[in-house]
């Protein structure tokens, strides 16, 4: 080989090795070790983590006051109609404050789900409803969605003090955590005349600088329920209908022995927590159970909720005495189920 061509053949082999990654410890920067990996793995599934998931909302008061927010009252019953999408429009800053909220809890080791991006993926489902004239709560959707198991709730009001001259603004603010199946308080914060000295900063760093300095028993609250329910079981409610025209009662007998009513009771003291629930009404055409404590999750580790409980007790009432039920629950902590009759 001419001395030309093998210095180009060498050079040319050395950039063929450089480009490949082989030979450098330069190349594949991002990409980690196996050693440094190994830490990161879970010993199981993913509620298996020693912190619960957490998900960040303005609360109602903050909506209203944004505009954002509607009563609907159909047949004596008032429900809301939440535009979050809108409120992140209507206040610049409330993203901002959700992610320092989001930002204090991720610092404590907190699994969140993100308010924004969850709304992006219900987006399409909203416009499918939209078509077939479906209409549901945004909430309840988000809620199936991320399946979080406490709801923070922020609101806050960031203005100039009305007993003072000074022009600067001052922060009253309030977090409130809420289980997501009872939607239960279970920790709150309420903090007021926030900022003082430190008026130049944003609302968002003073969400965050104050928050991080009160979040400790805020976050011991948390804990312990979750603690809880992992030991006791998530709370959740449960209802049963009959259809306006279905020709059953729960007070006739499950194919000749008991009652199905008492059938239902006698399932339900097998599949709850310690046999805990506490029957609130029961009559021809309706039961209702409140406190019912269920599992956290499934043998396989997956979550369990309330929509799987009623699959679960819908399947065992229509095989045992025959009749016809829809699951139709929506929220993860409200069972519900309609008896259309007997197969």
């Amino acid at each position: 080989m001419r001395p030309i061509s093998k210095t180009i053949f060498c050079i040319y082999t050395a950039l063929s090795l450089f480009s490949c990654g082989c030979g450098s410890d330069q190349t594949n920067k991002l990409k980690p070790k196996e050693e440094e990996t190994g830490h990161l793995k879970n010993e199981g599934n993913a509620i298996d983590q020693t912190n619960p998931t957490l998900m960040v909302f303005p609360s109602d008061a903050l909506l209203k006051r944004l505009g954002c927010i509607k009563e609907i009252k159909n047949q004596g019953t008032t429900s809301y109609q939440r535009d979050y999408s809108k409120s992140c429009i209507q206040d610049s800053e409330l993203k901002f404050v959700i992610a320092s909220v989001e930002e204090s809890f991720s610092k404590i080791g907190y699994p969140l789900e993100n308010l924004e991006q969850q709304l992006k993926q219900i987006t399409n489902e909203n416009a499918m409803d939209a078509m077939e004239s479906v209409s549901k709560d945004t909430r309840t959707m988000l809620m199936n969605t991320a399946r979080p198991d406490f709801v923070i709730e922020i609101d806050y009001e960031y203005a100039q003090d009305p007993m003072s001259r000074n022009p600067k603004k001052i922060l009253n603010y309030i977090l409130t955590a809420y289980d997501a199946y009872t939607n239960k308080s279970v920790a709150t914060i309420t903090r007021a005349d926030v900022g003082k000295g430190n008026e130049n900063a944003s609302l968002a760093a003073l969400i965050s600088l104050d928050l991080n300095k009160n979040i400790g028993n805020f976050q011991k609250q948390i804990k312990e329920r979750f603690s809880d329910e992992l030991a006791n079981g998530i709370e959740i409610t449960l209802r049963l209908t009959t259809e306006e025209n279905a020709n059953f009662k729960f007070s006739d007998e499950c194919l000749g022995s008991e009652n199905y009513n008492d059938w239902i009771n006698a399932w339900l003291k097998k599949n709850t927590i310690q046999s805990t629930f506490k029957p609130v009404k029961n009559t021809d055409k309706e039961i209702k159970y409140t406190n019912l404590r269920i599992k956290p999750k499934t043998k396989t580790g997956q979550r369990y909720s309330a929509f799987d409980f009623a699959n679960d007790l819908k399947n065992d009432f229509s095989k045992a005495c025959g009749a016809k039920a829809t699951n139709r629950t929506q929220g993860i902590g409200d069972a519900y189920l309609v008896i259309s009759g007997l197969k």
